[in-house]
C-alpha cells in the first residue's frame, strides 16, 4: 500500500506524509508480518519511521477472531530547514539546521473480529523518549493511544453499507473521526467522515484492474484554519501479490 496525504494546501510548512507498507498472512506462523515505513513533514521538521510487525490470530469459535500484533522499529527525528521569529531573528531554542536524533519505537495492539463488527485498540511509542538536541532543544515522544470501532451491514447482495468510529489521543487531545461508507460489489466504494472540529471529509474509491485499488479523499477545513487552507488531499494505491509460497490461512 502507498498513500500520501498533503494537509492543509496553501499554508507554508503545512503536514506532508507519505507512507509505504507491505503485509502478508504466513500460515506456518499462524499469524501475519509486515513492513511500515513513514516520512511526514512538518515545518522544518521531519519524521522518518521504519518498522517490523508480527501479528498472532487467536480463533474464539467460528465467528469471532482476536489478532495480538507487536511491532518494532526505529525514528528519525530531524530539524530540516532553519526558521527566524518574526523580527526576523533565530530561535535559540531550536535546534542547529539539520540536526537529527535516532530512538527505538515500540507498538502493540489487538483488533477483535466478528462476523460483522471489529473493535481495535492499539498503542505507538510505549518507551517514551527525550531527544536532546545539544541542550539547545528537547524533543518529547510522548505515547500515542488508537481506538477503532466498527459494523458492516448488508442491505443486498451488492450493496453493503459500513460505520466506524476512529479515536485518537496522546493523553492530552483527543480527535475522534466519525465515518461512513457505502460499497457496491466490493468494487467500488464512496464515504463520508466529520472530525469534529477540524474537517468534513469526502471519500470516493474503486478497483482499478485485478488486485489493484486507488481511492482519493478531500478535507473541507472547517476549523480558522479554512480562511488560508485550501483543504487537505490524500491518494491511496494498493496492490494484492498472489505469494503462494507463503501460505494461506484455512
Amino acid at each position: 500500500t502507498l498513500l500520501h496525504r498533503a494537509q492543509w494546501v496553501g499554508i507554508d510548512g503545512a503536514p506532508n506524509t507519505t507512507n509505504l507498507n507491505a503485509h502478508a498472512y504466513v500460515g506456518q506462523i499462524r499469524g501475519g508480518v509486515g513492513l511500515n515505513v513513514i516520512s511526514d513533514h512538518i515545518g522544518s521538521l521531519g519524521t522518518n519511521t521504519i518498522s517490523l510487525s508480527y501479528a498472532y490470530q487467536l480463533g474464539l469459535g467460528p465467528d469471532y477472531q482476536l489478532g495480538m500484533g507487536l511491532s518494532f522499529g526505529l525514528m528519525q527525528y530531524g530539524f530540516n530547514g532553519s526558521w527566524f521569529t518574526p523580527d526576523q531573528t533565530p530561535d535559540a531554542f531550536l535546534p542547529p539546521e539539520n540536526a537529527s536524533k535516532t530512538a527505538p519505537d515500540f507498538g502493540l495492539g489487538f483488533y477483535f473480529t466478528s462476523e460483522d463488527g471489529y473493535l481495535g485498540l492499539s498503542a505507538t511509542h510505549l518507551i517514551p523518549a527525550d531527544l536532546d538536541f545539544n541542550g539547545t532543544h528537547t524533543f518529547n515522544q510522548a505515547r500515542h493511544y488508537y481506538f477503532l470501532a466498527g459494523y458492516d451491514y448488508d442491505i443486498t447482495e451488492d450493496f453493503s453499507l459500513r460505520g466506524n468510529i476512529f479515536s485518537k489521543t496522546d493523553g492530552v487531545v483527543l480527535q475522534t473521526d466519525i465515518n461512513i461508507n457505502t460499497f457496491w460489489k466490493e468494487n467500488y466504494w464512496t464515504g463520508l467522515s466529520f472530525r469534529y472540529e477540524d474537517a468534513l471529509c469526502f471519500l470516493v474509491g474503486f478497483q482499478v484492474a485485478n488486485n489493484l485499488t486507488f481511492a482519493y479523499a478531500f478535507d473541507l477545513v472547517t476549523s480558522k484554519l479554512s480562511v488560508n487552507a485550501n483543504g487537505s488531499h490524500e491518494v491511496f494505491l494498493r496492490y494484492s501479490f498472489e505469494l503462494d509460497i507463503i501460505g494461506r490461512g484455512d
